[in-house]
C-alpha cells in the first residue's frame, strides 16, 4: 500500500492543479483580481501536495514523470501570475 502513496498524492496534485490553473486562466481573461488570488491560492496548496508528497517518498516522487511535469507547470504558473500582475498593474 506504501508504493501507492506518491502517485495518489501525484494524481490529487495534478487535479488540483488542473482546476487552479483553469481559475487563473478565467481570471486573466476577466481582469479578476479575487479570482486571481484564488487562484493563487490553490496554487499554493498543490505546491504544498507536491513538496508532502516528495517528502515522505523521495526518489520515487522525483523520479515520477507526473510529478515533474505538475511541478513544472505549477512553477509557469507562477510566472504567468507574475507577468500578468506586472503587465496590468
Amino acid at each position: 500500500m506504501e508504493s501507492q502513496y506518491p502517485h495518489e498524492q501525484i494524481e490529487l496534485a495534478t487535479e488540483q492543479f488542473t482546476e487552479a490553473y483553469q481559475l487563473l486562466q478565467e481570471a486573466k481573461t476577466n481582469g479578476d483580481e479575487e479570482q486571481l488570488l484564488q487562484a493563487q491560492q490553490q496554487l499554493l496548496q498543490v505546491d504544498s501536495l507536491l513538496k508532502t508528497t516528495q517528502h515522505h517518498a523521495g526518489e520515487q516522487a522525483l523520479e515520477n514523470p507526473q510529478f515533474q511535469q505538475t511541478f513544472e507547470k505549477l512553477h509557469n504558473a507562477r510566472q504567468e501570475i507574475e507577468e500578468y500582475r506586472q503587465n496590468n498593474h
